[in-house]
């Protein structure tokens, strides 16, 4: 509040102390106990400085080379899934270190056919042979360790992969 009052009575006497309307055009001073100086002096134009002054420097014309552009290499194509396997089915695969290392326990084929399992997020795939089991679920495939890491980081599981034939 004491801040306000003060900025309230100082403002209007720096105004008008620097108001002299005597003088030839002073520039208004926003700071108490500053002199402008030699800012009211005036000195002749005899147009011999601003003909000197090149903003730009002493140089003549110049010509800027033109850009040169790199063209990008090709892409490649990649060609992915070029093999004719027919999916099966789609399901939750995960793993057991009970199961061997070439079965995977799946109900959605029949026993005994070789099928590859596909990891869906990665494309990555292994091949194994089925086998039925009463204690997995419907839409769940459990593979061994040793193949699951193959496809997919253990830490992942259950994953989405896709059964081929």
């Amino acid at each position: 509040m004491l801040v306000s009052v003060i900025t309230l009575l100082a403002l209007p006497t720096i105004w008008l102390v620097n108001r002299d309307e005597a003088a030839p055009a002073r520039p208004n001073v926003a700071a108490v106990g500053l002199d402008p100086g030699g800012a009211d002096v005036t000195t002749a134009d005899d147009g011999t400085e601003a003909a000197e002054f090149d903003p730009l420097g002493n140089s003549g014309a110049m010509y800027l080379e033109p850009a040169t552009s790199v063209a990008p290499a090709p892409s490649v194509v990649i060609a992915v899934g070029t093999s004719p396997d027919v999916a099966l089915a789609t399901a939750q695969a995960t793993y057991r270190r009970s199961v061997g290392p070439d079965t995977c326990l799946f109900n959605g084929v029949g026993g005994g056919e070789t099928v590859t399992v596909v990891n869906v997020a990665n494309g990555r795939s292994i091949e194994c042979v089925t086998a039925l089991s009463d204690g997995v679920a419907e839409g769940v495939l459990v593979m061994g360790l040793s193949r699951f890491q193959r496809i997919a980081d253990v830490l992942a599981a259950p994953i989405h992969v896709e059964i081929r034939q």
